[in-house]
């Protein structure tokens, strides 16, 4: 993008694939068309215009690091949580650090993998989950994954419980998976994102 040329924004951020793009940029921006375009996402990662949204976009202003992003979450799929516990645990994210387009993106993923549409509405308002679960982990998921959002630690009641419930490998991968939706979270309130829902 040449100096003189106008920078469009996304949020309050350059808009990256708004504009002229390197090699590189290139190749990530065709990488997340073609990989993640029909992921379920509630959010197309990328626009009638062809531009990346959200944090996809974000990730192409660097796309070193944003492609090594790009793959921790996507290792995450094949991991030790199941699809609903992830789900559940990146609803809290979403829902805990304010994240609109990661709750828009992730809500479908949720019910697709089973997800009642109670849960995602509890997770979404912060309340309760309701008393009857058809998987008791989802509670200990979404309870480890509060804490971390609200304290960015567990106590080591919660940790032991957590262990019990989940085992020392899964709870890990939990941790890191809180983690890392959390620095997406942080990255999308930085450029301020705007919220894919809202009108206008």
């Amino acid at each position: 993008m040449t100096a003189s040329a106008a920078v469009p924004l996304l949020g309050r951020a350059p808009w990256t694939s708004a504009g002229e793009v390197d090699a590189a940029q290139r190749a990530l921006i065709d990488m997340i068309a073609s990989a993640w375009g029909d992921a379920g996402l509630g959010v197309s990662p990328v626009d009638a215009e062809g531009r990346l949204t959200g944090p996809f976009d974000l990730m192409a202003a660097s796309p070193v690091v944003g492609g090594a992003v790009l793959a921790l979450a996507g290792a995450f799929r094949d991991g030790l949580l199941t699809t609903a516990e992830r789900e559940v645990a990146i609803l809290v994210v979403a829902a805990l650090d304010d994240s609109p387009y990661m709750r828009a993106g992730h809500e479908p993923l949720a019910v697709a993998a089973g997800v009642e549409a109670s849960v995602v509405a509890a997770i979404r308002a912060s309340a309760e989950l309701p008393a009857d679960l058809p998987d008791a982990r989802w509670r200990d998921v979404h309870d480890v994954a509060a804490e971390l959002c609200r304290t960015g630690d567990l106590t080591d009641a919660s940790f032991d419980r957590a262990v019990r419930a989940l085992g020392w490998p899964r709870l890990q991968e939990l941790v890191w998976l809180v983690g890392h939706y959390r620095s997406l979270a942080t990255a999308q309130r930085v450029a301020r994102v705007p919220d894919p829902t809202s009108e206008g």
